[in-house]
């Protein structure tokens, strides 16, 4: 906020904003209006709800998750009692850690992560260790290295978690693969076992949905025919409007209960008024159809940032990018020794060419550390064409003039 207040013509690439041209204005509208069309419906709408959340709207998400996860709906009865609507995906984040975590108590992440989770971590005084990914996503081979160490290093007592990203993660654009999900939910289990109490599984599945090349994997969590291991988050602020502030989220029994309490201690329940909305726009498959529209809208941005990146970058030796199937964020790789961070001389030139993005160190955990500081999260998802080009240009000028140091002999750091 603060940078674009001072360069007026700043071109954002760092903000995680949906496109604003594709918010469903009118649809929303029709919802609203049939909802207060009635009294007896308006009052309802209008009045306090429960904690957990309206009963018809996690009904119809039961549903929705019938038919996008290959038609578990025999799961539904057990479900339905652990669903919890909430006031966005970031608070079943939340609120899963303050159910789960004591200062010292360790989780684990993917290298690297949404970094607003490592910051909640660090709220609740946890040691997040990072496993590394590749185009695969987390590797399961690396996490049991991880396990194995922190085993025998005498912690295994503190792993309470586990947190993945399961669809182009934010912020690397990755997805985990098909053939690593049920050997996450196996490994984990054994794990369990081995620990002599519970380590969860959280799956942010909040860009679910948002898959415009190939088809989506079942999630990890259909992957929990037990229930008893993987919490899903999702979130209605990517696929509909994040304006309405609106996530879900599925735990396991015993953990179910103590988020209830704990968010009836926090807000008493989400917003009834907008849950009511969102049940009417889901229920009459409104939102199922916006999500359909929204594919080619971001494809076709994906596509122009990669075009961009492509022509612009494709001179540099050393810099790469990721190649997202979904979702709104590139993972740009820059040459060791570059310094992409707050402090770095890249940063600054980037401000000086009018461009902003969000240093990758942001996303990396303390452990194993360093953390690399040679990469940049791109978002694709607020800006048009125009700006995703000029702000890729941008970019690649501000890189080459930072090179330009290197090669002169003043090492970029």
């Amino acid at each position: 906020m603060h940078s674009a207040l001072a360069y007026p013509d700043l071109v954002s690439l760092a903000a995680g904003f949906v496109d604003l041209d594709s918010l469903p204005v009118m649809e929303t509208k029709c919802a609203i209006d049939a909802v207060l069309g009635e009294a007896w419906s308006g009052r309802r709408a209008l009045q306090y709800g429960t904690t957990a959340g309206d009963h018809e709207l996690r009904t119809h998400l039961l549903r929705l998750l019938d038919r996008t996860e290959g038609g578990q709906g025999w799961r539904s009865a057990d479900v339905l009692p652990r669903l919890v609507v909430t006031n966005g995906s970031s608070q079943v984040l939340y609120l899963t850690l303050e159910a789960l975590l004591d200062p010292g108590d360790l989780v684990i992440v993917e290298t690297p992560t949404y970094f607003v989770f490592l910051g909640m971590a660090q709220t609740r005084g946890a040691n997040v260790v990072g496993v590394a990914t590749d185009d695969g996503g987390m590797r399961i081979d690396v996490l049991e290295r991880t396990l194995e160490s922190i085993e025998a290093r005498g912690d295994l007592g503190r792993l309470k978690l586990i947190y993945t990203i399961s669809e182009h993660a934010n912020p690397s654009g990755v997805t985990l693969a098909a053939d690593r999900r049920s050997r996450l939910v196996e490994t984990v289990r054994t794990w369990s076992q081995r620990r002599g109490g519970p380590i969860y599984i959280l799956e942010d599945a909040a860009y679910r949905g948002l898959t415009f090349e190939g088809e989506e994997s079942p999630s990890v969590w259909s992957h929990d025919a037990a229930g008893d291991t993987v919490i899903l988050a999702r979130s209605f602020s990517k696929t509909l409007s994040p304006g309405l502030k609106l996530g879900w989220g599925i735990w396991p029994g015993e953990l179910a209960e103590a988020v209830r309490d704990l968010k009836g201690n926090h807000d008493f329940g989400t917003s009834n008024f907008v849950q009511t909305v969102v049940s009417k726009l889901v229920g009459d498959g409104v939102y199922e159809r916006h999500i359909e529209a929204l594919k080619p809208v971001y494809r076709r941005k994906r596509d122009v940032m990669l075009e961009s990146l492509d022509r612009y970058f494709g001179g540099f030796e050393g810099v790469s990018w990721t190649r997202p199937r979904g979702g709104l964020f590139v993972w740009l790789t820059m040459p060791e020794g570059l310094d992409s961070s707050i402090d770095g001389p890249f940063y600054q030139r980037c401000l000086e060419e009018g461009v902003l993005y969000v240093p990758g160190e942001l996303a990396m955990a303390d452990e194993p550390g360093p953390a690399p500081r040679n990469h940049a999260r791109l978002c694709f998802g607020v800006g048009d064409e125009r700006q995703l080009i000029e702000g890729t240009r941008r970019l690649a000028t501000a890189l080459g003039a930072c090179l330009d140091l290197v090669v002169a002999g003043k090492e970029v750091v």
